[in-house]
């Protein structure tokens, strides 16, 4: 299968704060487990970041590339059993995004832009980002899931045609379009592996 790599949104929760040092080991270790199943052997190499956004400091951005599907499966259950419920100690989901696109051609910087939504041909720019359409509703990891949380065999998932970008800060990407039915999220680093 093709590298992936997955986008997640969420937010904290009232009272938390992304300085908590409880927080910051959990995220670490978090990130050392998505390197494990991408490490040296994979030849990848910084794949997986944690941001905040800037213009709202409770929203919460993690972006995470694996050479395969069955990796982030694999790193996917281990996070799952050992961090999920500790994670959600912390913070609220909002979504979760994947693109069949190699981490590597992501920009991983202290600071990036990500934009996302429909119709991306009134706004994207191919010139100033790197992104594709989200296929995670598509995934048989993700039916799944919602199959667990519906308590249903049979869920139907209407996947909408999403296309997320991330961009340099720097290349003076703060001017991108609004996309349509959707946002542009302005994000700092609080750490990466």
């Amino acid at each position: 299968m093709p590298p992936i790599t997955k986008f997640w949104l969420s937010t904290l929760k009232d009272e938390q704060s992304v300085n908590s040092p409880a927080f910051l080991q959990l995220i670490s270790e978090i990130l050392d487990l998505c390197a494990s199943h991408s490490g040296p052997e994979s030849g990848m190499t910084h794949t997986h970041a944690f941001y905040q956004d800037i213009n709202n400091p409770s929203r919460l951005f993690m972006i995470t590339g694996y050479p395969s599907q069955e990796l982030n499966i694999a790193a996917d259950n281990v996070y799952a059993e050992k961090y999920l419920p500790r994670m959600f100690d912390y913070v609220q989901h909002v979504w979760l995004k994947q693109l069949d696109m190699d981490i590597t051609t992501v920009p991983l910087d202290e600071k990036v832009v990500v934009a996302y939504g429909k119709n991306p041909s009134q706004w994207k720019d191919e010139k100033k980002g790197f992104g594709g359409w989200d296929v995670w509703l598509k995934t048989a990891q993700a039916k799944k899931n919602t199959q667990v949380e519906r308590g249903d065999q049979n869920v139907k998932i209407a996947a909408d045609q999403v296309w997320v970008q991330v961009s340099r800060w720097e290349d003076g990407n703060a001017d991108l379009a609004q996309p349509t039915e959707g946002e542009k999220l302005y994000l700092h680093k609080v750490m990466s592996r």
